[in-house]
């Protein structure tokens, strides 16, 4: 296309830049701290095209003018020669310049921070030092030039008035940063919009001789990367989220906001904030953010204040990154049920992931990523170079964080970590680390670590002969039994209870009693509840809880005096709750004076059923006391379960849900009511090897770490051995359960 020319009658207070012209201005870099050694111009043409004819004018203030007779005066004049080579790029530098091979050399001096406007014209005749808005207007008076190529300003203000701020000269303007100009300024390639780069040539990303960065509609691709909520422990040191985006933009306007809910429903508040203004993507292209406990070995490139990142991890949370953000830190932006905000205090969402837990709160997001088993995600991450979201690891030692760094490659797919069914066999020895049982896998883990960092080898499978030879469930149980409990749930503990079972309409003679810890270690008696003489109802399931449950009795407080409301049993520690016969003990008995986990006091006459509820299952146990018997279940991931039920045709014991309200509804929590079959008596979804209300990955885990075996549960078909019909059967059944 043959350029415009510009004619002196056009009545404009600028230029406008010809953006379809053959030859246009691509980067520009007027200062940088220190000495401005790599001032330089960046030209983009076809290759071959020559520059002859063509002179890059620079204008500005002039010399020892006051406001307002400064404005439109030539600072800079360069004629052009040469052509563009074979990269499309011509670079128009100085001679100190240092940063790539440089096309045409000449002395530069451009102003920064100043208001400045670079023209590309043909045929100029004047000169530098001339005035060419001689009545100081912000219009051109004099162009002594044929026609402008491309033009754009460099500005400190979107508004220049020519008295606080010199006017520019053309219509294509970038700036400013923050309260100056840029010193660096570049052209998106795909757009051909013009942004903001950093002023340090060690974060900026310059790329002169070689093709700019890509651009969305609004501005440079920046995206949310990789993102960590959570993780073992219970402080989250390493919380933190990454951008991606071109090196050196500057992401003025820019906010990182995570949406989630507030007790006790909603859903839609702004749980978390964090302003990103002067914040620049380092040359690596990820950018950073972390708060200061921050220990993962790499530096972050934005540290936040203290606490201020505090990732909800147990719930449903969308994170965002909006632009022009003028909400605040725990405004409701959801007030309906419609999953649609009805408030979006921004200009501009330009990425947005949701984090999902089996909780049914709202994301609002077209992306979202788990739920991890019966948790939220600790980790999520976009795979390299597909830039796919990819379920992460909950430990950061296994591997999937790259903090600051390009992300894992999606063709090694998620990180394996303890559970995974490709980790391998518990006693198998091999040269990486994990085994794919995941409460056995834990328990080593814990007291070697190694064994999740380095390699399962062949002292890790002697340590699971230690560890794990206790830590399965035991299914058998007599005429009565424990059948259900619920230990823990979200907020106060206010529905707390253990479910008996036995022949309908027998008096009883059992009494509940539950073993914990004290002053004084192991072993001592935390609650104990009788129920002699109490007879069991038509339906064979006695509820024993807090009065919020409506129980068939109460729990009895802690000496058989009035019902404890909350906080009947101890949550997330290691605990034992027996059914026995005789009981003449009393609460805060140490029952296991030299904490050796064997019970040298035995106030009772024989014990009936027992169920231990674990954090830790290793022997001796990690942080916490000892449990007692042979029935055992847990951890639940690196807690300890907040509800456990029995099967009602094998007996075994499962792991149900933190929530108690989503765990009703997939039919696991059934206080004072018949619990569901698991395979060998009708269950309707026998595939739901972990009771969770559907057929997925941890089903997976627990079939293949079972093949070969007899194992209740994961011998779906109740042909005695776990084998392929038990896959077929447990792949045909994949998803919720009816």
């Amino acid at each position: 296309m043959t350029p415009r020319p510009l004619f002196a009658a056009i009545a404009s207070l600028a230029l406008p830049a010809v953006a379809s012209a053959q030859v246009q201005l691509s980067e520009i870099r007027v200062g940088q701290p220190g000495l401005d050694t790599q001032e330089y111009v960046e030209l983009r043409a076809q290759p071959g095209t020559s520059l002859a004819g063509l002179t890059l004018v620079v204008i500005g203030d002039g010399e020892g003018q006051s406001a307002p007779a400064q404005n439109g005066f030539i600072e800079e004049a360069v004629a052009l020669s040469g052509s563009v080579g074979s990269s499309r790029h011509f670079v128009l530098a100085e001679a100190t310049f240092t940063l790539t091979l440089v096309d045409l050399v000449r002395p530069l001096n451009f102003e920064d921070p100043d208001n400045v406007t670079f023209l590309l014209v043909s045929g100029f005749s004047g000169s530098v030092g001339q005035s060419l808005d001689t009545n100081f207007d912000g219009t051109l008076d004099v162009t002594p030039w044929a026609s402008v190529i491309d033009s754009v300003a460099i500005v400190s203000t979107q508004s220049p008035n020519g008295t606080t701020s010199d006017f520019v000269y053309s219509g294509t303007r970038v700036g400013p940063d923050g309260a100056t100009s840029p010193s660096y300024v570049w052209r998106c390639s795909n757009t051909g919009a013009w942004t903001v780069g950093a002023p340090d040539l060690s974060v900026a990303g310059d790329t002169p001789g070689a093709e700019n960065p890509t651009c969305s509609a609004s501005g440079p691709v920046v995206r949310i990367s990789e993102i960590r909520t959570d993780m073992p422990g219970g402080t989250d040191p390493n919380e933190y989220f990454e951008l991606q985006g071109p090196p050196g933009t500057v992401l003025n306007g820019y906010t990182y906001i995570v949406l989630g809910d507030a007790e006790p429903t909603n859903d839609g508040y702004v749980e978390t904030v964090v302003s990103l203004d002067g914040v620049v993507i380092p040359p690596s292209g990820y950018l950073l953010v972390a708060e200061p406990t921050f220990n993962l070995g790499v530096t972050p490139d934005f540290v936040t204040a203290a606490g201020q990142l505090n990732f909800e991890n147990s719930d449903n949370v969308t994170h965002m990154l909006v632009r022009g953000f003028t909400g605040a830190l725990d405004n409701d932006l959801h007030t309906g049920t419609s999953c649609v905000l009805d408030s979006t205090p921004w200009t501009q969402v330009v990425d947005a992931v949701g984090i999902k837990s089996p909780d049914t709160t709202c994301i609002f997001a077209d992306e979202y990523v788990g739920p991890d088993g019966t948790f939220a995600p600790g980790h999520i991450y976009r795979c390299s170079p597909d830039g796919e979201w990819e379920l992460g690891a909950f430990t950061t030692e296994a591997g999937g964080d790259t903090p600051g760094a390009e992300n894992r490659a999606c063709s090694l797919g998620p990180p394996v970590e303890c559970g995974d069914a490709a980790a391998g066999s518990c006693s198998q020895p091999r040269t990486t680390p994990y085994c794919s049982n995941s409460t056995c896998c834990t328990s080593v883990c814990t007291v070697d670590p190694t064994c999740c960092q380095v390699a399962w080898d062949a002292d890790c499978v002697a340590q699971a002969a230690i560890s794990c030879a206790t830590g399965g469930t035991g299914c058998e149980r007599g005429p009565v039994n424990i059948s259900e409990v619920r230990l823990d749930m979200p907020s106060t503990d206010t529905h707390e209870f253990v479910e008996v079972t036995g022949p309908a309409g027998q008096a009883l003679d059992v009494t509940i009693v539950i073993i914990g810890d004290g002053t004084v270690g192991s072993g001592v008696v935390e609650r104990a509840r009788s129920l002699v003489g109490i007879t069991m109802p038509s339906d064979g399931t006695l509820l024993v809880g807090n009065p919020a449950v409506t129980p068939d009795v109460g729990n009895g407080g802690g000496t058989g005096g009035a019902d404890l409301t909350t906080d009947w049993i101890e949550n997330n520690d290691n605990i034992t709750i027996l059914l026995v016969r005789g009981w003449t003990g009393s609460v805060n008995a140490d029952l296991d004076t030299n904490d050796d986990g064997t019970f040298d006091v035995t106030p009772w006459t024989e014990i009936v059923d027992s169920i231990a509820v674990l954090l830790s299952a290793t022997t001796p146990p990690v942080g916490t006391e000892y449990a007692y018997g042979t029935n055992r279940i847990g951890p639940d991931g690196n807690v300890a379960p907040r509800h456990v039920w029995r099967c009602t045709d094998t007996g075994c014991w499962n792991i149900g849900l933190f929530d108690r309200i989503l765990n009703a509804a997939a039919g696991n929590e059934t206080p004072g009511t018949t619990n569901a079959g698991c395979g060998g008596g009708g269950n309707p979804c026998p595939a739901d090897i972990n009771g969770d209300g559907s057929v997925g990955g941890l089903d997976l885990t627990a079939l293949l770490a079972g093949w070969g075996g007899s194992d209740a549960e994961a011998d779906i078909d109740g042909d005695g051995t776990v084998g392929g019909l038990d896959l077929t059967a447990l792949l045909a059944a994949w998803g919720n359960c009816p």
